[in-house]
Protein backbone atom coordinates (compact mmCIF):
# COMPACT_ATOMS: atom_id res chain seq x y z
CA UNK A 1 0.00 0.00 0.00
CA UNK A 2 1.65 3.56 -0.83
CA UNK A 3 2.21 5.57 2.25
CA UNK A 4 3.44 8.57 0.79
CA UNK A 5 0.36 11.36 1.17
CA UNK A 6 1.00 12.99 -2.18
CA UNK A 7 -0.91 11.34 -4.79
CA UNK A 8 1.32 9.26 -6.75
CA UNK A 9 1.31 7.03 -10.38
CA UNK A 10 3.87 4.19 -11.17
CA UNK A 11 7.15 4.85 -13.27
CA UNK A 12 6.00 3.50 -15.88
CA UNK A 13 2.59 5.58 -15.88
CA UNK A 14 4.63 8.82 -15.34
CA UNK A 15 6.89 7.45 -18.22
CA UNK A 16 4.07 7.77 -20.36
CA UNK A 17 2.77 10.89 -19.29
CA UNK A 18 5.65 12.59 -20.29
CA UNK A 19 6.65 10.90 -23.60
CA UNK A 20 10.00 9.03 -22.42
CA UNK A 21 10.23 5.72 -20.63
CA UNK A 22 11.10 3.65 -17.54
CA UNK A 23 15.00 3.53 -17.84
CA UNK A 24 15.39 7.08 -18.64
CA UNK A 25 13.45 7.85 -15.44
CA UNK A 26 15.56 5.07 -13.51
CA UNK A 27 18.93 6.37 -14.95
CA UNK A 28 18.10 9.90 -13.98
CA UNK A 29 17.29 8.95 -10.61
CA UNK A 30 20.35 6.55 -10.18
CA UNK A 31 22.89 9.67 -11.21
CA UNK A 32 20.53 12.32 -8.60
CA UNK A 33 19.22 14.43 -11.06
CA UNK A 34 16.06 13.14 -11.14
CA UNK A 35 13.90 11.17 -8.14
CA UNK A 36 10.60 10.36 -7.36
CA UNK A 37 8.32 11.44 -5.03
CA UNK A 38 8.47 8.21 -3.08
CA UNK A 39 10.13 5.05 -3.23
CA UNK A 40 8.11 2.22 -0.90
CA UNK A 41 9.91 -0.26 0.87
CA UNK A 42 10.42 -3.00 -1.85
CA UNK A 43 11.81 -0.19 -3.51
CA UNK A 44 9.09 0.76 -6.65
CA UNK A 45 9.56 4.51 -7.47
CA UNK A 46 5.89 6.67 -7.57
CA UNK A 47 5.75 9.86 -9.20
CA UNK A 48 3.59 12.74 -8.24
CA UNK A 49 2.33 14.98 -11.35
CA UNK A 50 3.58 18.27 -10.46
CA UNK A 51 6.73 16.17 -11.17
CA UNK A 52 6.16 16.55 -14.61
CA UNK A 53 7.13 20.28 -15.69
CA UNK A 54 10.49 19.53 -13.44
CA UNK A 55 10.99 16.37 -15.74
CA UNK A 56 10.02 18.24 -18.78
CA UNK A 57 12.43 21.21 -18.47
CA UNK A 58 15.43 19.08 -17.56
CA UNK A 59 14.25 17.47 -21.22
CA UNK A 60 14.30 21.21 -22.59
CA UNK A 61 17.68 21.82 -21.15
CA UNK A 62 19.41 18.32 -22.40
CA UNK A 63 17.75 18.79 -25.90
CA UNK A 64 19.01 21.80 -26.89
CA UNK A 65 22.88 20.71 -25.52
CA UNK A 66 23.18 21.28 -21.91
CA UNK A 67 25.27 18.81 -19.87
CA UNK A 68 23.46 16.30 -17.89
CA UNK A 69 25.71 17.27 -15.09
CA UNK A 70 25.16 21.25 -15.26
CA UNK A 71 21.74 20.18 -15.49
CA UNK A 72 21.85 18.34 -11.97
CA UNK A 73 23.87 21.25 -10.68
CA UNK A 74 21.53 23.87 -11.46
CA UNK A 75 18.80 21.19 -9.86
CA UNK A 76 20.44 20.79 -6.76
CA UNK A 77 20.70 24.26 -5.92
CA UNK A 78 18.16 25.87 -7.89
CA UNK A 79 16.47 29.30 -6.50
CA UNK A 80 14.36 31.78 -8.72
CA UNK A 81 17.27 33.75 -9.66
CA UNK A 82 19.51 31.20 -11.00
CA UNK A 83 16.77 29.77 -12.62
CA UNK A 84 15.61 33.50 -14.54
CA UNK A 85 19.73 33.51 -15.59
CA UNK A 86 20.17 29.90 -17.23
CA UNK A 87 16.87 30.55 -18.86
CA UNK A 88 18.47 33.41 -19.98
CA UNK A 89 21.45 31.96 -21.28
CA UNK A 90 19.48 28.78 -22.79
CA UNK A 91 17.06 31.54 -24.66
CA UNK A 92 20.00 33.22 -26.39
CA UNK A 93 21.64 29.96 -27.49
CA UNK A 94 18.47 28.63 -28.93
CA UNK A 95 18.15 32.17 -31.03
CA UNK A 96 21.52 31.46 -32.73
CA UNK A 97 20.30 28.28 -33.52
CA UNK A 98 17.27 28.67 -35.16
CA UNK A 99 19.12 31.75 -36.86
CA UNK A 100 21.49 28.73 -37.82
CA UNK A 101 19.15 26.72 -39.11
CA UNK A 102 16.74 29.49 -40.47
CA UNK A 103 19.90 29.96 -42.79
CA UNK A 104 20.26 26.04 -43.93
CA UNK A 105 16.74 26.00 -44.71
CA UNK A 106 16.91 29.18 -46.81
CA UNK A 107 20.01 27.20 -48.33
CA UNK A 108 17.88 24.33 -49.32
CA UNK A 109 15.13 26.60 -50.81
CA UNK A 110 17.43 28.28 -52.98
CA UNK A 111 19.12 25.34 -54.55
CA UNK A 112 15.25 23.77 -55.16
CA UNK A 113 14.20 27.27 -56.69
CA UNK A 114 17.66 27.07 -59.04
CA UNK A 115 17.06 23.25 -60.26
CA UNK A 116 13.53 24.66 -61.43
CA UNK A 117 14.48 26.93 -63.05
CA UNK A 118 16.77 24.84 -64.86
CA UNK A 119 14.18 22.29 -65.67
CA UNK A 120 12.00 25.75 -67.35
CA UNK A 121 14.44 27.04 -69.96
CA UNK A 122 16.00 26.45 -73.39
CA UNK A 123 19.56 26.83 -72.98
CA UNK A 124 21.63 28.95 -75.52
CA UNK A 125 18.75 30.83 -77.09
CA UNK A 126 18.00 34.58 -76.19
CA UNK A 127 15.30 36.14 -74.15
CA UNK A 128 14.04 39.60 -73.59
CA UNK A 129 12.68 39.64 -70.25
CA UNK A 130 11.79 42.00 -67.03
CA UNK A 131 13.70 41.07 -63.94
CA UNK A 132 12.51 43.12 -60.69
CA UNK A 133 15.14 44.27 -58.41
CA UNK A 134 17.78 41.92 -56.49
CA UNK A 135 20.36 42.72 -53.67
CA UNK A 136 23.88 42.05 -53.49
CA UNK A 137 26.95 41.78 -51.73
CA UNK A 138 29.64 43.21 -54.20
CA UNK A 139 33.65 42.22 -53.96
CA UNK A 140 35.69 44.98 -53.71
CA UNK A 141 36.73 46.19 -57.42
CA UNK A 142 37.98 44.15 -59.66
CA UNK A 143 38.77 45.70 -63.45
CA UNK A 144 40.58 43.32 -64.69
CA UNK A 145 41.36 39.78 -66.45
CA UNK A 146 45.18 39.13 -64.53
CA UNK A 147 44.45 35.58 -62.84
CA UNK A 148 46.12 37.46 -60.16
CA UNK A 149 44.64 39.98 -59.27
CA UNK A 150 41.09 38.08 -59.70
CA UNK A 151 41.56 35.13 -57.61
CA UNK A 152 42.60 36.86 -54.25
CA UNK A 153 39.76 38.99 -54.79
CA UNK A 154 37.42 36.10 -55.24
CA UNK A 155 38.49 34.28 -51.86
CA UNK A 156 38.17 37.63 -50.03
CA UNK A 157 34.93 38.52 -51.38
CA UNK A 158 33.74 34.59 -50.10
CA UNK A 159 34.86 34.69 -46.80
CA UNK A 160 33.55 38.01 -46.32
CA UNK A 161 30.00 36.16 -47.06
CA UNK A 162 30.75 33.19 -45.04
CA UNK A 163 32.20 34.87 -41.81
CA UNK A 164 28.52 37.55 -42.00
CA UNK A 165 26.70 34.06 -42.53
CA UNK A 166 25.41 36.22 -45.77
CA UNK A 167 25.76 32.65 -48.50
CA UNK A 168 21.91 31.62 -48.75
CA UNK A 169 22.88 28.98 -51.44
CA UNK A 170 23.16 31.46 -54.43
CA UNK A 171 26.91 30.60 -56.17
CA UNK A 172 29.22 33.84 -56.78
CA UNK A 173 29.13 35.50 -59.89
CA UNK A 174 30.52 38.41 -61.65
CA UNK A 175 29.22 41.60 -63.28
CA UNK A 176 31.40 43.19 -66.18
CA UNK A 177 31.04 46.77 -67.03
CA UNK A 178 29.19 48.70 -70.15
CA UNK A 179 33.13 49.82 -71.51
CA UNK A 180 34.10 46.17 -71.12
CA UNK A 181 31.19 44.53 -72.99
CA UNK A 182 31.78 47.39 -75.77
CA UNK A 183 35.00 46.46 -76.56
CA UNK A 184 34.95 42.53 -75.92
CA UNK A 185 36.40 42.62 -72.47
CA UNK A 186 34.13 39.70 -71.21
CA UNK A 187 37.04 38.47 -68.99
CA UNK A 188 36.92 41.89 -67.24
CA UNK A 189 35.05 41.43 -64.37
CA UNK A 190 34.31 45.12 -62.76
CA UNK A 191 32.97 43.02 -59.14
CA UNK A 192 32.35 39.15 -57.85
CA UNK A 193 28.52 39.66 -56.23
CA UNK A 194 26.86 36.96 -54.10
CA UNK A 195 22.96 37.04 -54.29
CA UNK A 196 21.14 37.36 -50.81
CA UNK A 197 17.39 36.99 -50.60
CA UNK A 198 16.48 40.42 -48.33
CA UNK A 199 18.55 43.44 -47.44
CA UNK A 200 21.39 42.71 -44.96
CA UNK A 201 21.23 45.02 -41.76
CA UNK A 202 25.25 43.97 -41.34
CA UNK A 203 26.97 45.44 -44.12
CA UNK A 204 26.36 47.48 -47.37
CA UNK A 205 24.83 46.09 -50.44
CA UNK A 206 24.25 46.63 -53.92
CA UNK A 207 20.78 46.42 -55.72
CA UNK A 208 20.37 44.96 -59.04
CA UNK A 209 18.11 47.37 -60.82
CA UNK A 210 14.39 46.03 -61.73
CA UNK A 211 14.13 46.46 -65.73
CA UNK A 212 14.24 44.75 -68.97
CA UNK A 213 17.29 42.42 -69.44
CA UNK A 214 18.54 40.51 -72.20
CA UNK A 215 18.92 37.14 -71.48
CA UNK A 216 20.97 34.21 -72.05
CA UNK A 217 21.96 30.71 -70.43
CA UNK A 218 24.82 29.22 -71.20
CA UNK A 219 25.00 25.47 -71.34
CA UNK A 220 28.54 24.25 -70.57
CA UNK A 221 31.31 25.87 -69.01
CA UNK A 222 31.48 28.48 -67.04
CA UNK A 223 34.30 30.51 -68.04
CA UNK A 224 33.82 29.88 -71.82
CA UNK A 225 31.30 32.20 -72.61
CA UNK A 226 32.05 34.26 -74.87
CA UNK A 227 29.75 33.20 -77.92
CA UNK A 228 27.24 33.52 -74.98
CA UNK A 229 28.16 37.41 -74.70
CA UNK A 230 28.59 37.96 -78.53
CA UNK A 231 25.07 36.26 -78.88
CA UNK A 232 23.18 38.55 -76.48
CA UNK A 233 25.10 41.72 -77.95
CA UNK A 234 24.03 40.65 -81.44
CA UNK A 235 19.87 40.24 -80.26
CA UNK A 236 20.59 43.86 -78.97
CA UNK A 237 22.13 45.59 -82.02
CA UNK A 238 19.22 43.47 -84.45
CA UNK A 239 16.32 44.58 -81.50
CA UNK A 240 18.37 48.31 -81.35
CA UNK A 241 18.71 48.50 -77.69
CA UNK A 242 21.43 49.86 -75.51
CA UNK A 243 23.60 48.80 -72.84
CA UNK A 244 22.25 50.36 -69.46
CA UNK A 245 24.18 48.59 -67.01
CA UNK A 246 26.90 46.01 -65.72
CA UNK A 247 26.20 42.38 -67.32
CA UNK A 248 25.45 39.64 -64.84
CA UNK A 249 26.62 36.17 -64.82
CA UNK A 250 25.45 33.96 -62.16
CA UNK A 251 25.66 29.79 -62.32
CA UNK A 252 22.47 28.28 -61.91
CA UNK A 253 23.33 24.48 -61.87
CA UNK A 254 27.14 24.03 -60.80
CA UNK A 255 29.31 21.36 -59.18
CA UNK A 256 26.72 21.08 -56.84
CA UNK A 257 23.90 19.66 -59.47
CA UNK A 258 25.97 18.01 -61.81
CA UNK A 259 29.41 16.14 -62.43
CA UNK A 260 30.26 16.97 -65.52
CA UNK A 261 31.26 20.73 -66.76
CA UNK A 262 29.34 20.15 -69.88
CA UNK A 263 26.48 19.99 -67.89
CA UNK A 264 26.66 23.09 -66.59
CA UNK A 265 24.43 25.95 -67.05
CA UNK A 266 24.82 30.10 -65.82
CA UNK A 267 22.62 32.78 -66.71
CA UNK A 268 23.90 35.73 -68.49
CA UNK A 269 22.21 38.83 -68.59
CA UNK A 270 22.56 42.57 -69.64
CA UNK A 271 20.27 45.47 -68.26
CA UNK A 272 18.96 47.40 -72.04
CA UNK A 273 17.27 50.59 -72.65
Amino acid sequence: MQKNRIPCIKTGEFAKLCGTNKRTLIHYDEIGLFSPAYTNELGYRYYSEDQCDVFNTIVCLKDIGMPLKEIKGYIEGRNPQDLKKLLREQHEKIKAEIAHLNRIDQVIETKIHLVDISDSITANTVILEYCPEEYLILSPPVNSDSHDIIIPILYEHIAFCNKHQLNTGHPYGAMIDKCSLKTGAFDTYAYFFTKVSNPPVSCAYYTKPAGNYVTTYLKGNYYEAESAYQNLLHYMETAHLEIADYSYKEAILDEVAVKDSAEFLTKISILVQ
